[in-house]
C-alpha cells in the first residue's frame, strides 16, 4: 500500500468529522428552511462564491502552488517564506479586486441568471453580497494549508471544512431556538456567520503555519519569479477549472428556470441537497487522496523516481474505489430512505423527498470516478502539466452542456444531475488514457484485477439493501411509527438497520478474500498501541 493511501486513511478520518457536521448543518437548513424561495436564493448566492473557491482553494491554486513551494525550499527556508509572502500580497490584492467587480456586476448579471420575481433576484444579489467575502478567506487560507500539505501535515489544515460548519451550526443551536424571526432575517443572520467561521478559518491556518517557523514574509514583490510561475501554471488550470465552474453556472441557470417554469417543484434547493450528499463519499476519500497524493507524487520526481510513480497511482486509486463504490452503491438504492433520514421534518416534506430522489441516484453513479479524478488530476499536476486536464474539461464542458439541453425536457432538474455524472466518467476515461504523454503507463492491469476483486462484495451488499429496501424498510417505518416514534426517527432507525448490516457483508466478504484495502483498515483499526 502506497504511504500517500496510507496517509490518506488518516486525513479521511480528520475530513469524516467535518462531513458529518456537515450531514447535520444540512438538517438544520432542510428543516429550516426548506426549498422555498429564502432557500433557493441562499442556495444559489452560497454556490457563487463556492465554485470560485473549488476553483481556487480546492483546485488550481493550492496544488499549483506546492511544487513551486518544494522548489523555493531547496533555496532555504527563508527563501520559501519569501515565496509564500509574496504570492500571497499579490493574491490578496487581486481577490479583493475580483469582489468589487463582481459586487458592481451582480445587480445586472444574477437577475438574468436565476429569473423569477424582482424580490427573489434582489435577495440572491444581497445574499451574494455578504457570502462572496468567502472567496478571499478560502483562496488565502488555500496557500497555508498547501505550505501544511507539503510539510505532510494534514491534521490542522484539515480543521478548516469542520470551522466552517461549526459557524453554522452555532446559528442553528445557538441562535435560532431562541428567537422568532422571520426566515429574511434568519438567512440573513446565517449568512454574516459563514462569513465569520471563513475568517476564523484563515486565522488558525495562518496561525499555525507561523507556529511551525514557516510564516510567509510579506512583500509587494509582483515581480518574484514564483509569482509568474504559479499564475503560467494556474492560467491553463483555471481555464479547464473555469469550464467547470461554467457549467455549474449553466446548472443554475437550467435549475431556476425549471423552478420558475414549476412552481413548487424546489429544483434549485433538491439538487443542491443532492450534490451536497455524494460530497460525503467524495470528499472524505477523494480530496483526502488527492491532498496527499500529491506531496508523494513530488517526492517520487525529486529523487527522479518516475518508476515509483504507477504503484503510488495504483494504491491511492484502488483505495479510492474500494470506498467510494459501496459509498455509490448504497446512496443509489438507499435514496429515499437517506434523503427522510437527514432532511424530512420543518418544511421538509414528502414532495421534497421524492423531487430529489432520481438527481441523487443520477449524482451517485459518479461517486467513484469524480474521487478518482481528483487524484489524476493531482498526478498531472505533479509533472506541472495543466494544459491536459484543461483540454479534456474544455470536452466535457461541451458534453455536460449538449447532454443538459437535450434531456432537461424529459427529465427535468434531474437532467442536470445525469448530465453531470456522464461527464465525470468521460473526464476519468480521457484524464487516465493521456498519462502516458509523461512517459507513465495508467495501472490498468493492476487497477482491474482490483475492480474484479470487489465484485462479489459489491454484488452481496447490493442484494441485501435491495431486499431490505423494498420488503423490510415499509415493515419497518410502520412499526416503528406504532410505538409512537416520528417519521423522521423511524426513517433513521431503519436506515441504520439497512446500513449496519450491508457494511458488515461489504467488509467481511473483502476479509475473506484477502483485500490489500481492507488489510489496512483492518491494521489501523486493531493495531496495538
Amino acid at each position: 500500500m502506497s504511504q500517500a493511501a496510507r496517509r490518506s486513511f488518516a486525513l479521511s478520518f480528520y475530513t469524516l468529522v467535518s462531513r458529518i457536521l456537515g450531514v447535520f448543518r444540512d438538517h438544520f437548513m432542510a428543516v429550516s428552511f426548506g426549498t422555498g424561495t429564502v432557500a433557493s436564493a441562499f442556495s444559489v448566492a452560497y454556490r457563487l462564491p463556492n465554485m470560485f473557491r473549488n476553483l481556487l482553494a480546492e483546485g488550481t491554486l493550492s496544488q499549483s502552488f506546492m511544487p513551486l513551494y518544494s522548489d523555493a525550499e531547496k533555496d532555504g527556508v527563508v527563501a520559501a517564506r519569501k515565496m509564500s509572502g509574496a504570492v500571497i500580497s499579490f493574491l490578496f490584492v487581486i481577490l479583493l479586486s475580483f469582489v468589487v467587480i463582481v459586487f458592481t456586476f451582480s445587480p445586472f448579471a444574477l437577475p438574468i441568471l436565476v429569473g423569477g420575481t424582482a424580490e427573489y433576484s434582489g435577495l440572491v444579489i444581497e445574499l451574494t453580497y455578504i457570502l462572496f467575502f468567502l472567496i478571499v478567506t478560502a483562496s488565502l487560507s488555500s496557500i497555508y494549508m498547501a505550505i501544511s500539505n507539503v510539510k505532510n501535515r494534514f491534521f490542522v489544515p484539515s480543521l478548516s471544512p469542520i470551522i466552517l460548519n461549526l459557524s453554522y451550526l452555532t446559528v442553528f443551536l445557538g441562535i435560532f431556538p431562541f428567537v422568532d424571526w422571520e426566515l429574511l432575517t434568519k438567512v440573513r443572520v446565517l449568512c454574516f456567520a459563514i462569513v465569520a467561521g471563513g475568517i476564523i478559518q484563515l486565522g488558525v491556518q495562518a496561525w499555525y503555519v507561523s507556529k511551525n517557523g514557516e510564516g510567509p514574509i510579506f512583500s509587494w514583490n509582483y515581480k518574484h519569479p514564483a509569482i509568474s510561475k504559479i499564475f503560467k501554471l494556474m492560467l491553463p488550470a483555471a481555464v479547464g477549472g473555469g469550464f467547470y465552474q461554467l457549467g455549474l453556472l449553466v446548472d443554475i441557470f437550467l435549475a431556476n428556470y425549471v423552478q420558475n417554469t414549476n412552481p413548487g417543484l424546489g429544483a434549485v434547493v433538491s439538487l443542491d441537497y443532492a450534490q451536497r450528499l455524494v460530497q460525503l463519499p467524495t470528499g472524505i476519500i477523494g480530496v483526502a487522496l488527492a491532498t496527499t497524493t500529491l506531496p508523494a507524487l513530488l517526492s517520487s520526481l525529486k529523487q527522479n523516481k518516475h518508476s515509483e510513480v504507477p504503484k503510488e497511482m495504483l494504491g491511492v486509486l484502488g483505495f479510492a474505489g474500494f470506498l467510494t463504490a459501496p459509498a455509490a452503491l448504497g446512496i443509489g438504492i438507499l435514496a429515499g430512505p437517506i434523503l427522510d433520514s437527514i432532511y424530512y421534518g420543518g418544511r421538509w416534506d414528502h414532495l421534497a423527498t421524492e423531487t430529489t430522489i432520481l438527481p441523487l441516484v443520477f449524482y451517485s453513479l459518479a461517486v467513484p470516478f469524480y474521487s478518482m479524478n481528483k487524484v489524476l488530476i493531482s498526478t498531472y499536476y505533479a509533472f506541472q502539466d495543466t494544459k491536459t486536464p484543461l483540454r479534456v474539461q474544455a470536452f466535457t464542458f461541451v458534453l455536460n452542456l449538449t447532454l443538459n439541453f437535450s434531456l432537461i425536457f424529459f427529465l427535468k432538474h434531474s437532467a442536470i444531475a445525469l448530465s453531470s455524472a456522464a461527464s465525470t466518467v468521460v473526464t476519468w476515461t480521457l484524464l487516465s488514457g493521456y498519462l502516458k504523454k509523461h512517459e507513465v503507463a495508467f495501472p490498468w492491469e493492476g487497477f482491474l484485477s482490483k475492480i474484479a476483486k470487489l465484485t462479489l462484495p459489491l454484488l452481496a451488499m447490493a442484494a441485501f439493501l435491495f431486499f431490505y429496501k423494498e420488503m423490510i424498510h415499509p415493515w419497518a417505518l410502520g412499526f416503528l411509527s406504532e410505538k409512537g416514534l416520528s417519521y423522521a426517527n423511524s426513517s433513521r432507525i431503519s436506515l441504520c438497520a439497512a446500513i449496519l448490516p450491508g457494511m458488515a457483508i461489504f467488509f467481511l466478504i473483502s476479509l475473506l478474500l484477502g483485500l490489500e484495502e481492507i488489510r489496512l483498515i483492518a491494521g489501523k483499526i486493531f493495531r496495538k498501541k
